[in-house]
């Protein structure tokens, strides 16, 4: 594309025509190399005269729209939907402005305005079916899925999509079709289980003509692939990602190529091939370019060395990692910012706007006056803007030196308040800790003894009436008394915090992870390196109690289908980074739930620190960082 734009620049200068629709060339280039401002900057400069040339004013609307739907500033990229909309309309392009309300709709869709999306997609439904518009059919029924799947609604989001994929096949359209499956593969697989997306998925690859491109095909043999690995059947999912491999290759796919690496690298893993799994994975980690995908390979990698007791290379591999999180974060940064900058460019541009107008208005009024008066309003209005001016300035330093000595009152008040309240939380949390064991040595000792001995007793009345042996509610009673203290012990074990205090900080996250970890809905990984040597008890307990609270955030509100857990000992310091892909938040909100409140409780009594980095959409991380003596 790049040549293609080389080869047109000595022609751009031929007409006005050839030199806007050269830029419009260049600035979609950019938006589809991940350049979004600098796309939008050129979008933006761009003037058309709509009548003279209606079908490039229809182009940039509707390219700029795309452009801003990407980069999350969606109020803009509805007014440019629209614009692009009643161009289309103007040139009488059904199909072209059927697809621009869908546009508007999907928008409203991505800003989670789902009532609104769902009344779009309803009536555009309405619209392409009187159109016999195949593909607007399918983009309003999917998008109409979309909206109820979002809302975890998947069984109302199933019958949407199994509607797109009848229409599809009513039609003939492999592409449709396939785009249909995939969605009703998803959600198969949170209403009926991963074995009914496998079945719908070997199907439509057993009975797939030779009109299933080969890309859909690797994408339908990955997603199979998955399926299998999440009831447990590795040794198919190697096996099936072998065939996607062998496809994304032949047409030098290299991202999808390291995705389905290490993908391959997980089933090998668990089949016990470690260092073919260990190979996977570096393959992955040379044949791509992109950082998420290098990061990835790196903490993998760094997980296998680890477990193989090559700390060394497990160590290089987690700094790579961390480099390479900073690079996403800092890009993350990034991208906030440019959408930070548009929305401050558009609102600087109206501003400009209506001041404009706000001059003009004011000059012909002027000329509308007589000379004289002209003057003697003009000489006024001076004295009174510098007697204005020097009282501004006067009663502005005032201001500003009573704002400072009040914001530097509240500061030396909130400083004490801080302490007195970091104290108090101390001291809350020594008690309920105090309180959880005694309340649960009691039950272990007191009750657990007491139910002990009621067994034992029937024990041996077992020996004295031998028919009761065969009783059935005999035994039913004996064994809800068994039942009664296992849930008696496991209960005063979670309340004392057994697991941490027997086996440490390692082996209790481990149990947490497996309790919260399921097939299919919530995929949970955890890393931990140097924690073999124990830690203080209170050190473990704080950094297991914040752990328990960020997981019971992610489980609560994030709605999330991946979280990572990975605690770093290092020496002198131990860090905590507890992610996931959930719905995120708006972190310049100032106010925080009670969950958060409680981390940075208990990070404070450790002396340590906090950082929490959320997208909206985009998921969440949180981070601890603590001072360990050694």
């Amino acid at each position: 594309m790049a040549a293609f734009l080389d080869s047109l620049r000595g022609h751009r200068d031929r007409s006005e025509a050839d030199r806007i629709l050269h830029d419009l060339l260049h600035a979609r280039w950019m938006r589809h190399t991940g350049r979004a401002l600098d796309a939008h900057h050129i979008f933006d400069t761009i003037r058309i005269d709509a009548v003279q040339h209606p079908f490039l004013a229809y182009l940039q609307h509707y390219q700029h729209a795309k452009t801003l739907k990407g980069m999350e500033v969606f109020d803009l990229a509805r007014q440019k939907a629209q614009q692009a909309g009643r161009a289309a309309e103007g040139l009488n392009m059904v199909d072209e402005a059927l697809e621009m309300a869908l546009l508007e709709s999907e928008i409203d869709l991505h800003d989670d305005e789902y009532e609104h999306a769902l009344q779009g997609f309803e009536e555009l439904l309405e619209r392409s079916a009187a159109l016999h518009h195949t593909e607007g059919i399918c983009r309003a029924l999917t998008g109409m899925g979309n909206a109820y799947y979002y809302q975890e609604q998947d069984s109302i989001a199933l019958r949407y999509y199994q509607r797109t994929l009848d229409t599809a096949k009513a039609h003939a359209d492999p592409a449709l079709m396939i785009g249909a499956i995939h969605n009703i593969g998803a959600a198969l697989t949170y209403t009926e289980g991963p074995e009914a997306a496998i079945a719908l998925y070997r199907t439509v690859l057993d009975t797939a003509g030779p009109g299933m491109g080969g890309s859909l095909r690797a994408d339908l043999l990955t997603n199979l692939a998955s399926m299998y690995s999440d009831i447990g059947d590795h040794g198919r999912a190697n096996s099936v990602i072998d065939q996607a491999l062998a496809i994304y290759a032949g047409k030098r796919d290299t991202a999808s190529m390291a995705g389905a690496d290490l993908f391959k690298a997980t089933a090998l893993w668990e089949l016990g091939h470690r260092n073919e799994a260990l190979q996977q994975v570096m393959l992955a980690r040379t044949r791509t370019s992109e950082t998420d995908l290098k990061a990835r390979a790196a903490r993998k990698a760094a997980d296998y060395l680890r477990a193989m007791g090559r700390h060394e290379e497990a160590y290089d591999m987690l700094a790579e990692h961390a480099q390479l999180n900073d690079s996403l974060a800092r890009r993350r940064y990034s991208d906030g910012v440019s959408r930070a900058q548009v929305r401050f460019e558009t609102a600087e541009k109206e501003r400009r706007i209506a001041e404009q107008q706000q001059a003009l208005e004011l000059s012909a009024e002027e000329h509308r006056s007589k000379a004289i008066q002209r003057n003697f309003l003009i000489g006024s209005t001076a004295l009174l803007v510098i007697i204005a001016i020097v009282l501004l300035r006067s009663m502005r330093n005032r201001q500003r030196l009573a704002a400072k000595e009040k914001e530097l009152h509240h500061q030396q008040v909130d400083q004490l308040l801080s302490q007195q309240e970091i104290k108090s939380i101390n001291a809350m949390l020594d008690g309920q800790e105090k309180e959880r064991d005694r309340v649960a040595k009691d039950l272990h000792d007191r009750i657990g003894s007491m139910l002990g001995g009621i067994k034992a007793n029937m024990s041996a009345l077992e020996d004295r009436v031998e028919e009761m042996q065969h009783d059935q509610q005999y035994q039913k009673v004996s064994r809800l008394l068994d039942q009664t203290a296992g849930e008696l012990r496991r209960i005063s074990h979670d309340m004392a915090a057994s697991t941490l205090s027997r086996f440490g900080l390692e082996k209790a996250l481990k149990d947490l992870r497996d309790t919260i970890h399921i097939n299919g809905r919530l995929h949970v990984e955890l890393s931990t390196f140097g924690l073999d040597d124990r830690l203080e008890r209170s050190i473990e307990l704080a950094i297991y109690r914040m752990v328990q609270e960020l997981v019971a955030n992610v489980l609560k509100h994030a709605k999330a289908r991946e979280l990572s857990i990975a605690v770093t000992r290092s020496p002198g310091r131990l860090s905590l980074v507890v992610a996931d892909d959930g719905t995120g938040f708006d972190t310049s909100t100032p106010t925080e739930g009670i969950g958060l409140a409680n981390v940075r409780s208990r990070a404070a009594a450790l002396g340590a620190t906090v950082q929490v980095d959320s997208t909206m959409g985009k998921g969440t991380t949180v981070s601890v960082e603590c001072p360990v003596v050694e």
